[in-house]
């Protein structure tokens, strides 16, 4: 079994070796987000979705722009996870990163596919979603990394994280802990420039971090026998 502390070390120094690389897709995505709920909330969309038929009430120009904006930041999450596959492989390189893009369009049905089958499973009293979500976690990292199709990705990945997936869920829970007591600004200093400036910084430092922490478990359980 993987240890975390490991992980986030190796996060740490790769962040730092590939700093400005990674600093420029986390600012942009980032910066796409606080965007987007900026937009959201000026919409209403907090109060809509509370409302009887609410699908019907939100505007077709904010689905569409709510499609365009999930539609980027898949794409910017693919760079992101070839990045970091990049940094795992010793490949870091733009050659890498164009010789991947042709992955794409698997790379969206995987994506989305898991997407349902999680959503589906968390609907069945919530268990069975996070098992999938453990499950499928290297899904897209597969579909990348080893060029596989979508369903020999699912079918890998739940292969590879047997044994493991309590270490994964663990992994998760504390990036999600990490992550909330990092966004402190949000509930002190809420919807103000200050607020977006210190969240965007915390950001430029945490989420490579922990995408190539990521990336660090991924390798353990994916090739065991080289650790």
């Amino acid at each position: 079994m993987f240890t975390l502390l490991p992980a986030f070390r190796y996060g740490w120094q790769q962040m730092q070796k590939h700093f400005w690389i990674f600093i420029a897709f986390t600012l942009a995505l980032s910066s796409i987000d606080i965007w987007g709920n900026i937009k959201m909330r000026a919409a209403g969309i907090d109060e809509l979705i509370m409302m009887e038929n609410w699908w019907e009430l939100i505007p077709r120009d904010l689905i569409i722009w709510m499609g365009i904006f999930a539609a980027v930041i898949v794409c910017i999450n693919f760079i992101v996870v070839t990045l970091v596959l990049a940094s795992i492989r010793n490949k870091f390189s733009w050659e890498y990163l164009l010789e991947k893009s042709t992955r794409i369009p698997t790379y969206l049905g995987a994506y989305l596919l898991k997407l349902c089958i999680v959503s589906i499973g968390t609907l069945l009293f919530i268990i069975p979603g996070v098992i999938a979500f453990v499950g499928l976690y290297f899904m897209e990292y597969l579909v990348i990394d080893k060029d596989m199709s979508i369903i020999d990705a699912l079918k890998e990945s739940w292969r590879i994280t047997a044994g493991f997936r309590l270490g994964i869920f663990f992994f998760e829970v504390n990036v999600f802990i990490i992550s909330y007591l990092l966004s402190f600004p949000q509930s002190l200093w809420p919807d103000t420039v200050t607020t977006y400036g210190i969240l965007v910084l915390i950001n430029t430092m945490w989420l490579p971090v922990a995408w190539l922490a990521a990336g660090y478990i991924y390798r353990f359980v994916s090739e065991p026998r080289k650790q």
